[in-house]
């Protein structure tokens, strides 16, 4: 696989954490997903609007709630990246009432892509880490 198409993965996945967590841009999330993509973190193949709406709930428990990439590496139509995502706790969120606290959380999580678009995610996110910081 060619450099060029190894950033452009990147890229692709990069813009794909703007638009679902940043920024929440439904029609973005429309056409960075294949329509069979699977989230192995879930279970299940979702479609664009299901990963708009987890977003949506997401925000709801989180304000300002972002995310930043630490790294990011590809190989053939994997891209794999560890991030922070950061946000106020305002409302209900794994059983824990509001607490207007500032949680900072850490994940990694792997993209397959093909033709141009996300068809698959792992992810591993340390949330047991975002309920000690909300809980103590």
């Amino acid at each position: 696989m060619s450099n060029a198409t190894l950033d452009a993965n990147k890229a692709l996945v990069l813009a794909h954490c703007e638009a679902v967590t940043n920024r929440q841009d439904p029609d973005a999330i429309r056409a960075q997903l294949t329509t069979d993509f699977f989230d192995h973190a879930s279970g299940k193949m979702m479609s664009a609007d299901e990963v708009s709406a987890h977003s949506a709930l997401l925000h709801e428990s989180f304000a300002n709630l972002s995310v930043v990439a630490e790294c990011l590496v590809a190989e053939r139509d994997i891209v794999a990246g560890r991030f922070i995502w950061r946000g106020i706790h305002r409302g209900p969120w794994r059983g824990i009432a509001r607490t207007g606290k500032h949680v900072e959380f850490r994940g990694m999580t792997f993209w397959r892509v093909r033709d141009g678009r996300i068809c698959e995610r792992w992810a591993e996110i340390d949330f047991a880490e975002a309920e000690r910081q909300l809980t103590t």
